[in-house]
């Protein structure tokens, strides 16, 4: 990072958005299960699920916000089709937020409608009617969570592919921290190909890893052994 840049926000974005996702994701209580089996397990575990969600919100938020942020000084940097593409990265990173916001929040719709009464005498505006219309709501509700997360993999790692790239088209990679921006192509590749394998033992085993690495980038930042491509 240049010396004028030194108070950005982006490397303790980096480094403090993995900690929070990637600790809700390991302490992650409820089962990795889909349509019903899915909505009882958050059910089940609805007590300990909301800080958590909490944690995975704040972590989500700094995470996307850091890669938006590199993105953006990238941008500064960048010409022509670089600068082209990185707006394209700039709209995919927001819609990943979006995606992961959305499927959160239906988790949350999961566990708030199990603490609501079915058919009260009083302010039965606020009840369900029964308890059919319950599990039938949290099956949509957690329905509409798995299908705002289904690309999500799709768009960041688009998103990551294309900061790799024009970093790795900016300038001649020098030494081992020249390779660590370009490398986000392969990883990339790697995560958005997690839709299409539709292997959980594959996600669970990549998505760590680009959290992860994401931490990595903000810690070589804020040491000052990463800069940004074209601020030197």
């Amino acid at each position: 990072m240049s010396n004028d840049n030194n108070t950005s926000l982006t490397p303790y974005m980096l480094i403090g958005g993995p900690i929070l996702l990637l600790g809700a994701f390991i302490l992650w209580p409820a089962a990795d299960y889909i349509g019903i089996r899915g909505t009882e397990s958050l059910v089940k575990e609805a007590d300990s699920l909301m800080p958590l969600l909490i944690a995975a919100t704040l972590g989500t938020t700094l995470i996307f916000g850091g890669l938006y942020l590199l993105n953006s000084e990238m941008m500064a940097n960048a010409n022509g089709m670089n600068k082209q593409l990185l707006t394209v990265g700039s709209m995919l990173i927001i819609a990943t937020l979006v995606s992961f916001i959305m499927g959160m929040g239906s988790n949350v719709n999961v566990i708030n409608a199990e603490n609501t009464d079915i058919d009260a005498a009083v302010n039965a505006e606020q009840a369900w009617l029964s308890e059919a219309d319950q599990d039938e709501s949290q099956q949509n509700f957690f329905d509409a969570g798995s299908t705002a997360w289904a690309l999500s993999p799709v768009t960041w790692g688009l998103a990551m592919i294309i900061i790799g790239y024009v970093a790795f088209s900016s300038a001649r990679p020098e030494g081992a921290m020249g390779f660590i921006l370009p490398s986000m192509m392969a990883l990339g590749t790697a995560f958005l190909a997690a839709p299409i394998l539709n292997e959980p033992g594959y996600f669970n085993m990549i998505f760590p890893v680009i959290i992860i690495f994401h931490a990595i980038i903000g810690g070589l930042m804020m040491s000052g052994n990463l800069t940004v491509p074209g601020s030197e």
